[in-house]
């Protein structure tokens, strides 16, 4: 094999890898429009381009050794990445991520077999597609080096490469930065993927990025619900959310939050569920879990299309007006394109300059949503504070728990930093939206409506101030239960509440809304992967993601399978554990990932 044949060589398997690639298309669906069409063809190509060039590099160097070596590493080298790419779309078609050492460590381990069941017919055709593959990439290294294509040709090729390849790159980087979903979605689709992102520098050039969502066809993949529901609403009483940006689990209590503690104290109607996770650690997992009840891997899918949660389609279809205040924006995470798209007049942001004032500002504008209500038509609020986000709070206004830090410096934050002044600041900020929370029930009592409103209040997710004195502080980047624990209550008209002690998770919500308000009759599966917060059967396992890790949690155990290729396990302390999660939670786990994909 000489240089040109190994070009030949590089050429033939990046066609060959364009036409697996294709086959992911086919799996996750196409676009049909001008722009998703062309960035499937520059995306199939550009992808395998970068897998070809580098293989030439490879095979470049081998062949100083000789030209025979130069061969056999092509063949071995070539048909091991069909192999692999082979493999991966299997996996992908059934569980819609791509291969990972962590899924290799799954399949090897000793639990392999109790995962991923096979037949011994599909080994038997593994085994034959085996050898069929090495035997097409024997033979396209024999005929690569049977072909010489002139200088000028090759140069020809390699031009037209490259510009497809810098063509997939800049069309992605203009996609990423003007919110395109026919562009922003399909990344996903073929594995290793990492087009170039540009965000950065062209706002410093000045360039606005686009604000509104562009409109696409749906895609043809997601299918969210499995099946059209059937609810027979009888009443349909106000219902208000109410999250708390970063809320700790520990942060309900007497002391921190007196006046929300004695409105929960006082109340007969109220569940309060002690031992409760987010899907998240982080707010788009942890928001869009509750409102969708599912994994925060279904955004992209669900943002292309704007399909709206069920629960906010009942409410649109019985007449619910819709009162959406955030203290932060709701473009960036993009709720705007999912869980509250297609709401007229939607609130994007608020105006003032802090977290506090935000929140201050936000809570304003929905009492006086409140005062334009008519009372003989439902509503349905939505409250979302931020300043626990940030532990800010009103430097004018009291700040009880003491020394606080007087702000947060993360490059100076050690392993060995002292957690106490840093926790107290934040206490200091749940103590300030206390008074806020505490404002919103007077009003709703002035206003008569305790008696017909449903009240959620929950967080999105925790906020870790180095409990495990492993310098984590924030959120996003462990799944231990300061990051992922928070509290939920629910103020219940014409319910005698109580104290709920058995594991609930934010995919519970839903399925708990659309069975005893809305009383739907579809199985929770259809629309959901939660199971009705008011049914105390222990949950196998509970699911909770990032924005690159997805985990599972059961009992005190979490195993975390990483998108860069690993998976770890450790406690709730995060304290590394030998043994993941159970092989059969395990299998079950992962069906949940493609569970609304057809």
């Amino acid at each position: 094999m000489n240089i040109k044949n190994i070009f030949n060589f590089c050429l033939a398997e990046l066609l060959v890898w364009s036409l697996i690639s294709l086959s992911y298309f086919f799996v996750s669906g196409f676009y049909p429009s001008w722009t998703g069409g062309i960035f499937t063809a520059l995306f199939i190509v550009g992808n395998s381009f970068m897998f070809a060039a580098a293989l030439f590099a490879v095979l470049a160097l081998v062949r100083l050794i000789g030209p025979k070596t130069a061969f056999w590493t092509a063949v071995v080298s070539g048909g091991f990445f069909s192999l692999i790419l082979g493999i991966d779309f299997i996996v992908y078609s059934q569980y819609r991520f791509h291969i990972s050492v962590a899924m290799l460590q799954l399949f090897f381990g000793p639990a392999g077999r109790e995962i991923f069941v096979f037949t011994a017919g599909t080994y038997l055709v593994l085994a034959g597609a085996v050898g069929a593959v090495f035997a097409l990439t024997w033979g396209l290294a024999k005929i690569s080096c049977r072909f010489t294509f002139s200088a000028k040709k090759i140069g020809a090729v390699c031009a037209v490469l490259l510009l497809i390849f810098t063509g997939y790159n800049g069309l992605y980087a203009w996609g990423k930065f003007m919110l395109v979903p026919a562009v922003l979605t399909q990344v996903p689709y073929l594995p290793w993927a990492q087009p170039l992102s540009l965000n950065r520098r062209l706002r410093k050039m000045g360039f606005t990025p686009k604000t509104q969502p562009y409109e696409t066809p749906r895609k043809g993949t997601i299918q969210y619900p499995l099946q059209p529901l059937s609810c027979q609403t009888e009443q349909t009483p106000n219902i208000l959310v109410i999250l708390i940006d970063s809320w700790r689990s520990d942060a309900f209590t007497e002391q921190v939050m007196p006046k929300l503690y004695r409105q929960y104290q006082k109340a007969k109607n109220v569940f309060y569920f002690t031992d409760h996770f987010s899907g998240g650690n982080a707010t788009e997992a942890g928001v869009f879990s509750f409102f969708y009840s599912m994994p925060s891997s279904y955004v992209a899918s669900i943002s292309a299309s704007e399909t709206r949660p069920v629960l906010m389609q009942e409410m649109d279809r019985l007449g619910y007006r819709f009162g959406i205040y955030a203290s932060s924006r709701l473009d960036s995470p993009p709720f705007s394109r999912n869980v509250f798209a297609k709401i007229d007049n939607l609130r994007i942001s608020s105006k003032a300059d802090t977290k506090w004032q935000r929140d201050r500002e936000a809570q304003d504008e929905f009492l006086a949503f409140l005062d334009k209500q008519d009372k003989d038509k439902p509503f349905f609020g939505f409250l979302f504070y931020d300043a626990t986000h940030g532990s800010e709070f009103d430097p004018q206004g009291p700040a009880p728990f003491q020394p606080s830090a007087d702000g947060i410096n993360y490059l100076t934050l050690t392993k060995n930093t002292d957690p106490a002044p840093y926790l107290n600041r934040y206490k200091n900020s749940a103590y300030y939206i206390d008074g806020l929370l505490d404002q919103v029930f007077s009003e709703l009592q002035k206003r008569g409506l305790m008696e017909n409103t449903l009240i959620v209040l929950t967080g999105d997710h925790g906020q870790e101030i180095n409990d495990t004195r492993q310098n984590f502080w924030g959120h996003n980047s462990n799944f231990a239960k300061y990051q992922t624990r928070v509290p939920l209550l629910i103020w219940w008209p014409g319910k005698e509440g109580a104290e709920m002690a058995y594991r609930t998770s934010h995919f519970d919500l839903v399925p708990t809304l659309m069975k005893h308000i809305f009383h739907c009759s579809n199985p929770p599966r259809d629309y959901s992967l939660g199971t009705d917060l008011l049914d105390n059967t222990p949950r196998p396992y509970s699911l909770i993601t990032s924005y690159t890790n997805k985990a599972i949690l059961q009992g005190d155990t979490i195993s975390v399978l990483n998108n860069y290729g690993s998976m770890t396990s450790y406690n709730e302390n995060l304290q590394p554990v030998e043994n993941p999660v159970s092989p059969q939670v395990m299998a079950e786990a992962l069906k949940d990932f493609s569970h609304f994909y057809k």
